[in-house]
């Protein structure tokens, strides 16, 4: 009997750590999901700029230098803007793909949505201004994500393992 109450306690303290790990990791990951959108855009502003290419060309080739799961979702966006004919459609793709990101809070998605929705209704200026409008706001949002993270990462595996540790106290 003995043994099983130490085998539940580990195994208590071990899942509570790992909850706090996954907080922490949410965390770290929201903050390269915003680099990396900063990345897709600056990429895709200089397809349209220099390049000419249409927005489903420029989107396709600046996603294959993401790295986080952006990169899935702008290809699930490409897909579906090739394939549908409507521009509600697309945006109610475009709103679909991004709420799927658990990483990103809500208003990091609704930057996502707006920035993503809003191009190609404009002519080649208003794209850009779009594009740089949207690199500002999220670069606030990465100086936002990064000092969350700094505060909150420790703070989540501490608390995690500390909480499984507590549970175990008050069983015993």
């Amino acid at each position: 009997m003995f043994v099983f109450k130490v085998f539940i306690s580990i195994l208590i303290i071990i899942l509570s750590g790992y909850i706090g790990i996954y907080k922490s990791k949410k965390l770290k990951n929201r903050e390269y999901i915003l680099r990396d959108m900063v990345t897709f855009l600056s990429l895709v502003e200089n397809e349209i700029k220099y390049m000419m290419s249409i927005l489903p060309n420029a989107y396709e080739s600046s996603r294959q230098k993401l790295i986080t799961k952006l990169k899935d979702t702008m290809g699930e966006i490409v897909v579906d803007m090739l394939k549908l004919e409507s521009d509600y459609l697309i945006d109610q793709s475009i709103v679909e793909k991004i709420s799927k990101i658990e990483e990103l809070t809500e208003y990091d998605r609704n930057v996502f949505i707006s920035t993503l929705k809003n191009l190609g209704r404009s002519d080649l200026e208003g794209q850009i201004n779009i594009i740089e409008n949207g690199i500002s706001i999220i670069d606030s949002q990465i100086k936002e994500a990064n000092e969350i993270k700094i505060k909150n990462s420790k703070l989540y595996r501490t608390v995690g393992i500390i909480t499984g540790l507590m549970i175990v106290i008050i069983c015993i």
